[in-house]
């Protein structure tokens, strides 16, 4: 399965071991993969077969052995396993669970059938053929199967290293961004410089912000974070937690654009404040976090028009 968060010593990197069952099929490789289903992390996308933490003492090989006994009731032998790829990944926030390093194994030679052998953590199992993967694939599993696909064995791959967050915002005198529910206000203006900022890009939205502004923006990845297991929405990617949606994000900018809980949860991470001043003063309790003058500097303030004071950029000192 993919590999959820741990509780590791602060600055440790956690270790992982991902095995990849591969045969031959009639459209090429083939390699089986499972629809995580009932877990808490990256329900409903498709993952290697089996796969887990490295525990302590135990060696990414012998993790493997494990794990696809444990999770696919197969057994392998040490020499059946190769090693194809290495991914060293991480995303912006400063959390060290999100320091990992994933060791990825395959094999062609088991004894037994392989099956869910863990049902309360997949939904199904299937055979992909390595060069036609289902949309739905873990990200930083897809880079991994695709070096295997072309042949690239021994590997090293990163993901994220290169993520950056911009917050975005608009908010009034008072600090007020919203009251929860809708809008608090309609600047044309704003609307507009917010088009043209975030246009090609990948937005990172809680739901409340997706649900004011009623629909998927054009030009633009909006991945929102929600609780709940079951929400969708027309056009968005859906993450249950910041963790996945910056997994979902990958290396580049990503901005964040509310709401204010997932504005205090990155703020700390953040390279880039791009706020709207608003002269204006509405009632609510969304407000966004304190910008802390130690922390940041103003480097560009560019003249707004009617309700819009100004357009300001900070950037981390």
């Amino acid at each position: 399965m993919t590999v959820p968060p741990a509780t590791p010593r602060p600055g440790a990197l956690v270790p992982a071991t991902y095995v990849a069952l591969q045969r031959d099929g009639a459209r090429g490789p083939e390699v089986l993969l499972q629809l995580r289903r009932g877990t808490p992390y990256m329900d409903g996308w498709w993952a290697c077969g089996a796969a887990g933490h490295v525990e302590p003492g135990e060696t990414f090989r012998a993790a493997g052995l494990r794990e696809a006994q444990e999770e696919l009731g197969v057994r392998l032998a040490e020499e059946d396993l190769e090693y194809w790829a290495t991914v060293q990944r991480s995303c912006a926030l400063p959390d060290p669970v999100e320091q990992r390093v994933d060791v990825f194994l395959t094999a062609r030679r088991w004894d037994g059938e392989p099956h869910l052998a863990e049902p309360d953590k997949a939904e199904r199992l299937a055979w992909w053929p390595l060069d036609d993967l289902p949309a739905r694939t873990v990200p930083h599993e897809r880079r991994a199967l695709a070096a295997l696909r072309d042949g690239q064995l021994g590997c090293l791959l990163e993901h994220g290293f290169d993520q950056r967050l911009t917050l975005i915002a608009a908010r009034g005198r008072n600090g007020v961004i919203g009251d929860g529910a809708v809008m608090p206000w309609h600047l044309p203006a704003d609307l507009r410089f917010f088009k043209e900022t975030t246009t090609g890009g990948v937005l990172v939205m809680g739901r409340g912000t997706w649900d004011s502004i009623g629909r998927a923006l054009p030009g633009r990845r909006t991945i929102v974070v929600t609780r709940q297991r079951d929400w969708t929405g027309p056009g968005a990617e859906v993450a249950h937690s910041l963790p996945e949606a910056l997994l979902m994000a990958g290396d580049g900018e990503v901005f964040v654009a509310g709401g204010g809980e997932i504005y205090a949860q990155t703020i700390a991470a953040a390279d880039r404040l791009l706020l709207t001043e608003v002269d204006l003063a509405p009632p609510g309790s969304t407000r966004f976090p304190e910008v802390d003058t130690s922390l940041w500097r103003e480097t560009e303030r560019l003249p707004g028009e009617g309700d819009v004071l100004a357009w300001v950029t900070w950037r981390r000192r």
